[in-house]
C-alpha cells in the first residue's frame, strides 16, 4: 500500500495531511509520489492520524517509492 492508498483509505483529504504534518498540500502530493521522504516525526503522527504502526506507515513510503522508479 502506497502512502496515497492509505490516505484514501482513511478518507483524509491532502489538505488536511498537510495540516496535520505542517507542511504544504504539494509537498504531500511529493511524499504520495515518492518524490520527498517524510520524517521520523511526520511517520509518527501519520501513524496517529490514520491508526497504524509507524512501521505501516514506513512500509507506504517505502512502496510509494518503488512505484514511481518502476514507472
Amino acid at each position: 500500500m502506497t502512502l496515497r492508498e492509505l490516505r484514501e483509505q482513511n478518507k483524509k483529504s491532502r489538505k488536511e495531511v498537510a495540516a496535520a504534518l505542517q507542511v504544504s498540500v504539494q509537498a504531500v502530493s511529493n511524499y504520495e509520489c515518492g518524490l520527498r521522504s517524510i520524517e521520523l516525526w511526520q511517520v509518527l503522527r501519520l501513524a496517529e492520524l490514520y491508526g497504524e504502526s509507524a512501521e505501516e506507515v514506513i512500509k507506504a513510503q517505502l512502496e510509494s517509492i518503488r512505484v514511481r522508479k518502476s514507472d
